[in-house]
């Protein structure tokens, strides 16, 4: 298994505040957010509230999109909820979509192929890249960090033994 790499909270939260400055600066203002649930969701927040408090309004939403099954174990990306976005898109739109973590790039890459032949633009951001687990022929086009290690994010228990919880966070150990 992959060292684990375990997140803070403000340090997940100043980081995805640099992503979103990072997009800004490249120019490139979408009008449609979308961010995958689970991972990306946190991280769309920060994106969506920086491009308002810049004047950038757009519409946002989440689709769900996994392929983990457990932790290091994949499956066959899987879409839910892609109607509603759907409804929002036109040959126009340009959208970011947004995750925490671009791992094999199976998923992002099923996301890219049914919302590419329906929009003008789309470009990906993430926090963590592992570049080295891409298996696909698409890269995230803004990420902050690149890494080979296991990604702990603040809100995650699932796969972790109870030491490791009280490593992370004594107090979330004892709620448990």
């Amino acid at each position: 298994m992959a060292e684990k790499l375990f997140i803070r909270a403000d340090d997940q939260v100043r980081d995805s505040f640099a992503l979103a400055r990072m997009i800004f600066d490249s120019g490139f203002v979408p009008d449609v957010l979308v961010v995958l649930w689970r991972g990306g969701t946190p991280i769309g927040i920060v994106i969506h509230e920086f491009l308002l408090y810049k004047g950038i309004k757009t519409y946002h939403t989440a689709i769900k999109a996994e392929s983990y099954t457990g932790i290091e174990a994949r499956g066959e990306p899987v879409l839910e909820h892609f109607d509603r976005l759907l409804e929002h898109i036109t040959l126009q739109s340009r959208v970011l979509v947004v995750d925490d973590i671009f791992d094999s790039g199976c998923t992002m890459k099923k996301v890219a192929a049914e919302l590419t032949p329906r929009i003008s633009e789309l470009r990906i951001a993430t926090l963590y890249y592992k570049e080295s687990s891409n298996i696909t022929d698409i890269r995230p086009d803004y990420f902050l960090r690149r890494t080979d290690r296991w990604i702990v994010f603040p809100h995650e228990l699932e796969g972790l033994t109870m030491d490791e919880i009280r490593a992370k966070d004594s107090y979330i150990a004892d709620l448990l």
